[in-house]
């Protein structure tokens, strides 16, 4: 396993209702409530809304998909796109939302969220931010792992490097993939950072996980608000919670959505870059 100092650089590691993950968040009180999973992004393969309701505390269903509502996203010019349910019948993506005609986000623009459910609108509001470009990734054998691996051929490790500009406040989220499929150290996490942390460079950082030979490493970095960080760190702090009687009492994660809805709407430039992992010169 990886060593816990490779990772000061995530400030945090959570569970989040994503399109990887599902989790019930309602802890705090057992009226059904609204979940709002969106992101928008300046790439339009990754632009979705997922919507749900809380399920109760100690079910083990998953949230239950909403899946008739109406969905619009605004930009700052009125342009407005219509999502669509599920447009590919797929099962796997019940209760998610595209948009009917796929688009890519700007920087420096202002997106308006609105979902109507049940005859009530819930609304958020972000500016999409600029981020940083990966510099590039490489890969390492990590001899540690080598003595012992999880896996038979996985002890190569992917590294990247990026410059963090000095002259903004930046926050950023992190998402790494094998062969296409999400990578994780340990099932839900999310790696996110501000700027407090990585210095002017973000220089041999590793990715979550290892890989063999012939294997695909992405690395996806999004700039992030800092309203979606303190959303981050809100959660954190409620799922890490103890519950012991000197933990502060639990309190709901602030959001941008209106009317009590959770979750998050996400509006995150992002930049991208895969490798096919090869031995290290």
């Amino acid at each position: 396993m990886k060593n816990l100092y490779k990772y000061i650089l995530f400030s945090f590691t959570v569970f989040f209702v994503s399109c990887e993950e599902t989790i019930n968040i309602d802890t705090i009180t057992s009226e059904t409530r609204v979940v709002i999973d969106g992101v928008l992004t300046n790439n339009s393969e990754l632009n979705f809304i997922k919507l749900s309701y809380t399920r109760g505390f100690y079910s083990i269903d998953p949230n239950p998909a909403i899946t008739d509502a109406v969905v619009t996203v605004t930009d700052d010019a009125n342009n407005e796109v219509v999502y669509v349910h599920n447009p590919s019948n797929d099962p796997s993506k019940k209760g998610y939302y595209f948009p009917q005609t796929p688009y890519a986000g700007s920087i420096w623009t202002t997106y308006r969220l609105k979902v109507t459910v049940d005859g009530v609108d819930y609304t958020a509001t972000e500016t999409m931010l600029p981020v940083t470009e990966i510099d590039s990734l490489t890969v390492i054998i990590d001899e540690e792992e080598m003595e012992d691996p999880d896996e038979e051929g996985e002890f190569y490790e992917v590294l990247f490097y990026a410059k963090e500009p000095q002259d903004r406040e930046d926050h950023y989220l992190f998402k790494f993939y094998k062969n296409g499929l999400t990578l994780r150290d340990f099932e839900g996490d999310i790696y996110f950072s501000d700027d407090d942390f990585l210095g002017e460079s973000i220089s041999g950082v590793p990715t979550a996980g290892y890989y063999k030979l012939g294997q695909y490493a992405k690395v996806e970095m999004y700039s992030i608000s800092r309203e979606a960080f303190i959303f981050y760190n809100d959660l954190s702090n409620l799922l890490n919670s103890d519950g012991g009687m000197f933990s502060p009492p639990p309190a709901n994660p602030r959001t941008n959505l209106s009317n009590g809805a959770f979750g998050y709407f996400q509006v995150s430039a992002v930049d991208v870059m895969e490798i096919e992992v090869k031995e290290p010169n």
